[in-house]
């Protein structure tokens, strides 16, 4: 069918004297004569667009746009289909100087326009293109347009049909700015339309150049936050302590090697820093950051999910979507697995599998991708007992463990107790905008003496508390001493007395200690630590004088009824 007409009609009797293509419908003809009846004329060498609504035989309606140009004689209609070519119909036929600006669009020299077919081949050049390239009118027709121009993905964007805008192109040493676009017709793709940003004033070679510039400092500055977060992720790490030298230098050793790495320790040691720190250290963080996924906090049921994902629709209540796993998230970085003694015995095939073959299928999915990514595990509990009790895969445990890091506790490294303390202090004060004060230099004997049992992290809640309740200007030891409004028991932990609490065969054993006895054998050792000074000693231990009397006294006289 036509898509393009052309009607003439005399002006004086408004006579039709020859229609051609789609103009010979006869709809669209009486449509045509509608719309000249009821709009104005355009005036002389000037012109206007009407819409022409048609109605065919079969009643549906149809549209076609009109343009009239007028001289004293004729009326000159071109037609065509409402869907066809509109913007260029409408500027060739209402714009007087329409043909000056398609030149100067074709020979503008500040860019360039290249043309190719659906199979690469250059259909056209702009002339400033071709001079810029050395070349003959005419001469790239045909060619490639790789071969043509240097770096040209302009026959890529034809074949695949995917526009790419705002590209960097190096040609001759200089770098422009190009768009490729894709050109189709009827749905197919016929060609792709380049056009550079070739030449222009200064400001805009100066724009070239600063981009140039901004891309160098933009890679120099990401190998450089890299270097600091690998840095950062090792400053967190606090001490100087020979297990705590070692492991800096086993972290550095492990992060460059693509193995499997285990860490080992007990709670609050800093694991989750440590997988940090490989993360960094490994040149990963440069395609992706450390995923995590606590096992221990996790249901069964959910655990699955969490790592595989799953497909859309898989179960009832999930993501249309789907949803990706930890494994597809952390593809090209590292995957850490926190507390992975926890994961139950029929995941553990699954998760083996995957180590194996770095195959992810998603749950209710029927097809698997492979991914690319490092596992590092962590767990704060004994998996040689675990595998005797038949709990852990050993072939699993081979797989985790291609390189065990063993984590210091606390109590292996009191050393580094003052920079520890340090380091919570002024993160505590920095994050809450307080004033960092000053430490009493009994402080950090005082927590070396305590028992750990929660490592780095029981340390660190402990300081916290501390500053909460001191003055401002000081930290003391009474700080971390709770006052006598507190249960008393809680009091003789702070203190690092020992504390029993009686079992059921505690009540016959004439030799079991109360608390009441605890809590007299640690007001006459912190009396001891004091010279005899027991003012001293109630302010250190967080109580008032006369409630230390009142604990002596009642021990006296305890052993006076005991004598």
């Amino acid at each position: 069918m036509d898509k393009l007409g052309v009607l003439t009609v005399e002006r004086s009797t408004m006579r039709v004297l020859t229609a051609l293509g789609l103009a010979r419908d006869p709809a669209i003809r009486r449509g045509i004569e509608s719309a000249l009846a009821e709009n104005p004329l355009p005036q002389q060498a000037s012109g206007n667009l009407f819409q022409i609504d048609v109605k065919g035989d079969g009643g549906a309606r149809d549209h076609a746009v009109g343009l009239a140009v007028c001289d004293e004689a004729l009326v000159l209609v071109l037609v065509r289909k409402s869907t066809h070519a509109p913007a260029l119909f409408d500027l060739v036929g209402v714009v007087p100087f329409a043909y000056s600006i398609l030149e100067l669009l074709l020979n503008n020299s500040h860019s360039a326009i290249t043309v190719a077919d659906d199979k690469g081949r250059i259909c056209y050049l702009s002339p400033v293109h071709e001079k810029f390239l050395d070349l003959k009118f005419g001469e790239s027709h045909g060619k490639k347009a790789e071969a043509v121009i240097p770096n040209s993905r302009l026959g890529a964007v034809a074949r695949s049909g995917k526009p790419e805008y705002g590209q960097l192109q190096s040609i001759n040493g200089v770098t422009r700015v190009v768009n490729r676009i894709p050109v189709t017709e009827n749905g197919q793709v016929v060609g792709a339309i380049g056009q550079m940003i070739f030449k222009g004033p200064d400001s805009l070679q100066r724009m070239s150049q600063r981009v140039e510039q901004l891309r160098a400092e933009v890679e120099l500055y990401k190998k450089e936050l890299l270097q600091l977060r690998a840095e950062g992720a090792q400053g967190a790490l606090i001490g100087g302590s020979v297990p705590m030298q070692r492991l800096r230098r086993e972290i550095e050793t492990v992060a460059r090697l693509d193995v499997p790495v285990l860490i080992v320790g007990e709670s609050g040691t800093g694991k989750e820093l440590v997988a940090q720190a490989i993360h960094l250290a490994s040149g990963r963080a440069t395609e992706a950051s450390l995923v995590s996924l606590n096992l221990a906090a996790l249901p069964t049921s959910l655990i699955e999910s969490e790592l595989f994902g799953y497909a859309p629709g898989s179960y009832t209540g999930a993501r249309r979507d789907g949803q990706r796993g930890k494994f597809e998230q952390a593809e090209g970085g590292t995957l850490f697995l926190d507390e992975i003694a926890d994961v139950p015995m029929e995941m553990q095939v699954k998760l083996l599998r995957v180590l194996e073959d770095h195959q992810v299928e998603r749950l209710g999915s029927r097809s698997s991708r492979r991914i690319e990514f490092r596992v590092v595990s962590a767990t704060n509990r004994d998996l040689s007992s675990l595998i005797d009790e038949g709990l852990f895969r050993l072939d699993l445990y081979y797989r985790l463990s291609g390189v065990i890091l063993h984590l210091p506790a606390l109590s292996e490294r009191l050393e580094d107790i003052p920079l520890l303390l340090s380091h919570f202090v002024q993160g505590f004060c920095r994050r809450n905008e307080r004033p960092v004060p000053a430490v009493d230099a009994d402080v950090s004997n005082y927590l070396a003496s305590q028992p750990w049992p929660g490592n780095v992290r029981q340390l660190r809640h402990r300081i916290e508390e501390a500053l909460v309740f001191c003055d401002g200007n000081s930290l003391k030891v009474k700080n971390f001493l709770r006052n006598e409004r507190l249960p008393f028991n809680r009091r003789l932990m702070t203190s690092g007395a020992p504390v029993r609490t009686q079992s059921s065969d505690d009540k016959a054993s004439p030799s079991a200690g109360t608390l009441k006895e605890a809590g007299r054998q640690a007001v006459l050792n912190e009396i001891a630590r004091c010279g005899g000074n027991k003012k001293e000693a109630a302010e250190r231990l967080g109580i008032s004088r006369s409630y230390l009397y009142k604990i002596l006294a009642l021990s006296n006289a305890k052993q006076k009824d005991r004598a």
